[in-house]
């Protein structure tokens, strides 16, 4: 009987990773073997560990008075022989973003990084004055929006990237938050490394 793709996917899993512990303890003594006892060389992870830990961080803020959309899907355009792809909004919101960057004096950042988005959407029309107080409040969230919160967090990631970023492979924790506001914007804020661990 043919297995479904749940099966399979774990049992491929299992054949390559199985061996290896749950636990990030018993992991570490599985990545060490016989080194586990060696005093020496635990005090290297020991010291290696606080140096990393030492790395100064900084953290800049910054808002961005727009309206933020949601990342689109990548689409396909045919110019004769040639098949272009293409995010919507894309080359405008870098455009837009390098512009902001240049007048906002905001570091360049190379190195790993935290980042961390409110988005705030736009009141729907509809609510009461009281619903509108209490959405500006942060109490009523867009529980029903328009895009998929990891899709706002694509398109900030995206626009960093020009001047800002060096690369979005350098975000390596992200919060994205979701709130309503009369004033759509962006908060954002980057905690970035002194230097490369």
């Amino acid at each position: 009987m043919a297995l479904n793709i749940k099966e399979r996917e774990d049992k491929l899993y299992d054949f390559e990773f199985g061996k290896i512990p749950n636990t990030q303890a018993e992991r570490i003594a599985y990545i060490l073997g016989k080194k586990k006892d060696n005093q020496k060389f635990n005090e290297m992870i020991v010291k290696e560990g606080k140096r990393i830990k030492r790395i100064k961080r900084y953290k800049v803020s910054f808002t961005l008075w727009k309206i933020v959309k949601p990342s689109a899907r990548p689409r396909v355009n045919t110019q004769g022989a040639y098949i272009n792809m293409y995010v919507p909004r894309a080359a405008a919101n870098g455009a837009y973003f390098e512009l902001f960057y240049k007048d906002s004096k905001l570091p360049y950042i190379d190195t790993p990084c935290e980042l961390n988005i409110k988005i705030y959407e736009k009141t729907p029309t509809s609510f009461s004055i009281k619903n509108t107080v209490l959405a500006e409040l942060g109490l009523i969230r867009p529980w029903k929006r328009t895009g998929d919160f990891d899709n706002y967090a694509k398109t900030i990631a995206d626009c960093m990237q020009h001047g800002m970023l060096a690369d979005d492979a350098l975000v390596v924790d992200s919060h994205v938050s979701l709130y309503y506001s009369i004033k759509p914007h962006a908060d954002i804020e980057v905690i970035y490394m002194k230097e490369f661990p």
